[in-house]
């Protein structure tokens, strides 16, 4: 299973975490994680302002840790990128599981 955590501290965008494999058929078939990889690929290519963002992406995980001010722009990509993963998680609740902490 996918395993997605996303924190806010006072209403902001603290930190993203996903993490695992869907396991919803074999390597190389993988619908579900391939729809996430996708997601957090895409996203990260769009992010703009590398210095007020940590970014991590490797096969099997991914993290995006804010390290201040996030411009509006890259606030825009990762909610983007939230709600992508959580409409995943709507079709395939049992390969993907979403945490939020407020």
């Amino acid at each position: 299973m996918i395993k997605v955590k996303i924190i806010y501290k006072n209403q902001k965008f603290e930190s993203l975490e996903v993490s695992g494999h869907a396991n919803f058929a074999p390597s190389g078939s993988d619908l579900v994680c391939s729809a996430v990889s996708a997601v957090l690929t895409g996203g990260f290519n769009n992010i703009k302002d590398e210095n007020s963002l940590s970014l991590k992406l490797d096969n099997g995980y991914a993290s995006i840790t804010s390290k201040g001010e996030i411009t509006k722009h890259d606030e825009i990509v990762i909610e983007t990128i939230i709600v992508s993963l959580k409409t995943i998680e709507e079709s395939y609740p049992k390969f993907i599981e979403i945490k939020q902490i407020d």
